[in-house]
């Protein structure tokens, strides 16, 4: 009866140390999933207008129109004109890049990111003032 106890209590402790291993493992695999995700788009996205030739920037501005008029206008207008229950028009917001980029990226997660730098760059373009 000792052995069969002593089995028993070395199974559990097997599969806790076997769980609390899964658990980690699955823990760390979604935050590097979640950081790689999050950090990279972003920052692809940041740089819209980075040594864009000038058929480039329209060829881009006029996809991020059509998506974002597609997408967006129904609370924002097409030119980002309409007040929102959270605060201004878009187009009277001082967004960072970062801001818009992250915006863009939540909001257009599974885009490929040439259309989330394309809206990105539209978006920009509707801030008045920057």
């Amino acid at each position: 009866m000792c052995i069969i106890l002593e089995l028993r209590s070395v199974k559990v402790a097997t599969m806790r140390g076997a769980r609390k291993t899964a658990l980690v493992t699955i823990i760390f695999m979604s935050l590097g999933g979640l950081l790689f995700a999050y950090g990279q788009s972003p920052k692809q996205v940041a740089g819209a207008e980075t040594s864009l030739t000038k058929e480039e920037r329209e060829r881009l501005l006029a996809i991020g129109k059509k998506l974002f008029v597609e997408r967006c206008a129904k609370c924002h207008d097409e030119r980002g004109d309409k007040p929102l229950e959270s605060g201004p028009p878009l187009s009277e917001r001082k967004l960072s890049d970062g801001e818009i980029a992250r915006s863009v990226s939540g909001r257009f997660k599974d885009a490929p990111d040439e259309q989330k730098r394309a809206v990105a760059l539209y978006v920009r373009s509707l801030m008045k003032g920057k």
